[in-house]
């Protein structure tokens, strides 16, 4: 970390051309749930849609913890290439794991199936302490029993859809209203849009002057945090994962909290400081109206 007494947000210029809306949002009800559930040798992808499956929901938010791996496969992020401004470092392939936890969240493929994108802190015997990453879920095949927490929301679409911008595969909200009534919001924050404003530009628009951040994740760009003795620090990473955003929204104004990972994985956590906490891809958060 640096002192961030003088510091500009990091504005990363992507590839291809800006898209018009910065900031989408769609109303919907919520559906919470939770189980201790048995992965029998399944792939985490597998175990999660299957639960959202049970509780009648697609789309949506979660955590997962406790959870055992026989195959633990992750990325960070990292340097460009492939004509991309941000990408992943080389792949990592522990074998046997355990996730303490992480968050995910859910949706379809084009074609219908189902996808979970999954930020998780990650144990193994060679590591002296967690690192975390971008999990593959689907490659990842579990162990015993897990937790599962479900933030289900059925009234959006979230379908993994190529994004001309970044060159990356990335959530989108393909259906889904703005009922101000509704008890639970999704957002989806596009590059170099800071994401307290942007959750507030949501909120505003839907109406909600109270939430509490639901089970959220995306990708930051040098972020400056502010820690336990109220002083600013900026981290120098960019692509950084978040495993987990948190915090709450009281009176129309937000106040976020990060857990990210740079690229050796090594986790960063603290108050995201207004206006310094761009986005790198996407980021993807989930609010609960209070």
């Amino acid at each position: 970390m640096s002192d961030a007494t003088h510091v500009t947000p990091y504005h990363m210029i992507h590839p291809g051309p800006l898209a018009d809306q910065r900031v989408a949002w769609a109303a919907s009800p919520l559906i919470e749930a939770t189980g201790r559930v048995d992965g029998n040798g399944r792939s985490l992808l597998d175990i999660i849609a299957s639960f959202a499956a049970e509780h009648d929901v697609s789309c949506g938010t979660g955590r997962v913890s406790d959870c055992t791996l026989s195959t633990t496969r992750f990325t960070t992020g990292g340097p460009a290439r492939d004509g991309k401004a941000a990408n992943y470092t080389y792949i990592r392939d522990l074998g046997a794991g355990h996730l303490p936890w992480g968050t995910f969240s859910f949706g379809r493929t084009p074609g219908g199936a189902p996808f979970v994108h999954c930020h998780a802190a990650i144990e193994t015997a060679n590591q002296d302490a967690p690192v975390g990453g971008h999990l593959f879920p689907a490659d990842c095949m579990t162990k015993g029993d897990m937790i599962i927490e479900l933030c289900g929301l059925p009234g959006i679409d979230l379908v993994q859809m190529p994004d001309a911008e970044t060159l990356h595969s990335v959530f989108e909200i393909e259906a889904g209203g703005h009922d101000t009534g509704a008890s639970a919001l999704f957002v989806r924050v596009r590059p170099n849009e800071d994401v307290t404003i942007a959750v507030e530009t949501a909120c505003r628009a839907a109406g909600i002057d109270h939430a509490d951040i639901a089970p959220s994740l995306g990708s930051l760009n040098a972020p400056v945090l502010t820690g336990q003795s109220g002083k600013n620090c900026a981290l120098s990473s960019v692509g950084m994962e978040v495993l987990a955003f948190g915090g709450a929204v009281r009176g129309g104004v937000a106040a976020l909290d990060v857990i990210a990972v740079d690229e050796a994985g090594i986790p960063h956590e603290g108050s995201l400081a207004r206006g310094l906490a761009p986005v790198c891809v996407t980021a993807e958060i989930a609010l609960v109206g209070r």
